[in-house]
């Protein structure tokens, strides 16, 4: 059963924008993690520890798991295609290509999006604002990454298709996520990350060491953001977000979050936000408003 959805409100706009903050802020949390952990670790203990926080929110304010076996479903697959899969695919094709060829690849994710929705739903159909408002967020990103990926140049074929394949998997999984949006918002988030984390763990142990002998404190930190914030408080204004507006304009934070990754780390390093930065941030907003104006 899909929910109805509505043309996105600035408050809609700004629940965008604040994912696309919180996302974008874990590329810095992840590099500090990473002086500890390794990538698939990270990316499990993200998962859990959100998992845990969320359960413990639910069970404090009464809301119960999801029930039926229909809606559980949905909920291993979403936790697959939203965080196993993608966060795998990145971790390994990174090692093939840069981060800036991957935020271009990752962002392709929302065209996916698209059309996934048109023949998935009656009321995210694809038209003229729509087509443009996507293709003008993903020249935002191009121009972002542009000079970088010019100076690192383009990694090899297997590395792209994982990132690439990442990229859909997480618009596969904002369509899949429009089928849960009749049930309690914080349980479903909880219910959908601890099948994540039922996908996660094996990983770590079979590629990984996920409980190192020695963690600094500022890796720990960087590990409770990255659970608390970025992805227990995250993933749940996602699936609001998700149920009013639809996947189509959920999908667009993948334009968002690199933008904030390169904000974030220009604040953190005290480096100036360039010219580049500003032209990329106007053809984003401008991309999310025509898209918005075709809902």
């Amino acid at each position: 059963m899909l929910t109805a959805i509505r043309r996105p409100t600035p408050f809609d706009v700004s629940r965008l924008i604040l994912v696309g903050a919180l996302w974008g802020g874990a590329f810095l949390f992840i590099s500090i993690a990473l002086e500890d952990f390794e990538p698939i670790s990270i990316a499990t203990w993200r998962v859990t520890l959100g998992a845990m926080v969320l359960s413990l929110i639910a069970l404090i304010i009464g809301q119960k798991l999801p029930t039926g076996v229909r809606n559980w479903r949905f909920i291993f697959i979403v936790g697959l295609l939203n965080s196993a899969v993608p966060f795998f695919l990145i971790s390994w094709g990174q090692q093939f290509i840069s981060s800036a060829e991957s935020a271009l690849l990752v962002a392709m994710g929302t065209f996916v999006s698209l059309l996934l929705s048109h023949f998935t739903s009656d009321d995210e159909r694809i038209n003229r604002h729509r087509v443009i408002g996507v293709s003008v967020g993903f020249l935002g990103v191009m121009v972002l990454v542009f000079w970088e990926l010019l100076e690192s140049g383009t990694g090899n074929l297997v590395g792209q298709l994982a990132v690439m394949a990442a990229g859909c998997s997480y618009a596969t999984s904002a369509v899949i996520s429009r089928r849960l949006t009749h049930l309690p918002m914080i349980s479903t988030s909880a219910a959908t990350l601890t099948s994540a984390s039922l996908y996660m763990i094996p990983l770590a142990f079979l590629f990984e060491n996920p409980l190192p002998d020695k963690v600094s404190g500022s890796s720990i930190v960087a590990l409770i953001y990255l659970g608390v914030i970025a992805t227990a408080l995250a993933f749940t204004v996602r699936f609001f977000i998700i149920r009013a507006n639809g996947a189509v304009f959920m999908s667009q934070v993948g334009y968002l979050v690199p933008l904030f990754g390169v904000i974030w780390s220009g604040l953190y390093f005290a480096d100036a936000i360039n010219l580049q930065t500003l032209i990329s941030l106007g053809m984003i907003m401008l991309g999310i408003a025509i898209t918005r104006k075709g809902s």
